[in-house]
């Protein structure tokens, strides 16, 4: 797994109006949490900007560099942004330890056509796309890697059919539906069926 660094830097203030004054000054508020407390933290909007896009969607550890070069390994565990202008307003990290197992979402990525998409006129539907883990820190999985292409019209992967991952623990209910490949609508079926009908009394007339 990749390192991934953020500076941060320790804020004293706190309330909405400093919060602001952080943000009209290119920095976004932020908490840290765990087994050391809790500490409030400042992050540049644009360092964290290139994080996100540099981890792209994918479940990782963030070590953040604090203000005297002292490093903490962290999840990125909430943002809230802006519901109009879409920029980040808060993040919450989690503390982790190598030696203490974590808790994470983890997103799935299939790949390959489904066999019953592709022959059958079936249609996919990804109903899970992201699922909860538990492990140690460095068996953080970015993400869950489904191979879809067996998959035939009415068939279904399970969250106790995803891949075995060393050390990984898949969380919640085995049972529930990852992604399904959907029999054709009953409408196009009866659409196709009458076409073809329709087609083979023309042909009779012409002959």
């Amino acid at each position: 797994m990749s390192e991934h660094i953020l500076s941060v830097s320790t804020r004293e203030g706190q309330g909405r109006g400093f919060s602001r004054r952080l943000r009209a000054q290119g920095s976004i508020p932020a908490v840290i949490y765990g087994k050391s407390g809790s500490q409030k933290l400042a992050v540049t909007e644009k360092d964290f900007l290139l994080l996100m896009r540099e981890i792209g969607g994918a479940a990782t550890i963030v070590t953040l560099k604090g203000d005297k070069g002292a490093k903490t390994s962290t999840l990125i565990q909430a943002t809230q942004r802006n519901p109009r202008t879409d920029r980040f307003e808060h993040i919450d990290f989690l503390e982790v330890s190598a030696d203490q197992e974590i808790t994470a979402h983890i997103p799935v990525h299939t790949h390959g056509e489904a066999k019953g998409v592709k022959t059958g006129g079936g249609s996919l539907e990804i109903s899970l796309h992201e699922v909860e883990v538990s492990c140690l820190p460095g068996d953080l999985p970015e993400q869950i890697d489904l191979d879809i292409s067996g998959l035939d019209v009415g068939e279904m992967i399970h969250v106790s059919g995803l891949p075995a991952l060393k050390g990984v623990t898949y969380q919640g209910d085995p049972e529930t539906v990852v992604v399904i490949c959907n029999a054709p609508m009953a409408e196009e079926a009866a659409s196709t069926e009458g076409a073809e009908e329709a087609a083979d009394a023309e042909a009779k007339t012409e002959e």
